[in-house]
């Protein structure tokens, strides 16, 4: 920490009217290239889904897109209290996937 007499000091000198301060337009401006919208945003159709808790057991709730008719299928799907959720969820995931 700098001592109090010179904190003092460096508060005088600046407010003499020694330095002045410049700002810069250009200060914010990256020299960086930045990536174009297309390629920066990756379209990938897939399966998207959540998974929720629940009382008696786990809700599953998936969504796909169809750009053929451009529209979001959902199906939600419930897996009981006691199966092996990651079993199940295997088992849900390749049925949606035979479903398209």
């Amino acid at each position: 920490m700098i001592p109090r007499s010179w904190r003092l000091n460096i508060l005088n000198w600046l407010s003499a009217g020694y330095i002045k301060f410049e700002y810069d337009d250009n200060f914010n401006q990256c020299d960086l290239p930045v990536p174009s919208p297309s390629i920066a945003h990756i379209e990938v159709d897939g399966l998207s889904f959540n998974v929720m808790p629940a009382q008696g057991g786990t809700i599953i709730q998936l969504r796909s897109y169809d750009r053929k008719n451009d529209r979001n299928n959902n199906s939600t799907h419930i897996i009981a209290e006691g199966q092996d959720v990651a079993e199940a969820i295997g088992k849900i995931v390749a049925i949606e996937l035979w479903k398209a």
